[in-house]
């Protein structure tokens, strides 16, 4: 009987023995499992961002290259055609270019006109004059007209432009 209880011990020594390295093998394969799992995910992530980080560029590249070549484009234009690209610039901002005119206007109240109606057509055409001799000299300067160019720098060759009461008509 002795026997039999020690071999019966035995025999459940040898299962928990086999049960605790069964138990110890689940928990290895579960962490390296666990382990594996946690590097994929950090590899995908590394390539997500990667990828991303490459979109970005590419993409900030390609606005720079459409920028430069926009550029280029309007410097094409203008060393073919200076007239128009100046003739566009100034229509683009030519409401200024009226609202700037006309502001020393905006605060009268009262306008006595001492000449008749001829005398206010005088007033609104020399103002007119004078805003477009200002256009012409800046279409003149931007155009490179009437100078010589050195060194990448325009060098103008205008006779001073003296105040007159007399419209641009009567010149």
């Amino acid at each position: 009987r002795a026997r039999e209880v020690e071999l019966g011990a035995a025999a459940d020594a040898g299962k928990t023995k086999t049960i605790a390295a069964a138990d110890a093998e689940r928990v290895r394969l579960e962490a390296t499992a666990h382990s594996e799992q946690t590097r994929m995910v950090g590899l995908a992530e590394a390539d997500a961002t990667r990828a991303k980080g490459m979109a970005e560029g590419e993409a900030v590249r390609a606005r720079g290259m459409a920028e430069a070549e926009a550029i280029k484009a309007r410097a094409d234009a203008l060393a073919e055609n200076q007239d128009a690209v100046i003739g566009q610039q100034l229509a683009e901002r030519w409401p200024e270019i009226v609202e700037a005119a006309a502001k020393p206007f905006g605060g009268i109240d009262q306008l006595i006109v001492l000449n008749g109606a001829k005398g206010l057509s005088e007033t609104l055409a020399q103002a007119l004059s004078q805003g477009a001799t200002g256009l012409d000299l800046a279409r003149q300067l931007l155009a490179g007209k009437n100078g010589k160019r050195r060194n990448g720098a325009v060098q103008t060759e205008t006779e001073p432009v003296a105040a007159t009461d007399k419209p641009a008509s009567d010149r």
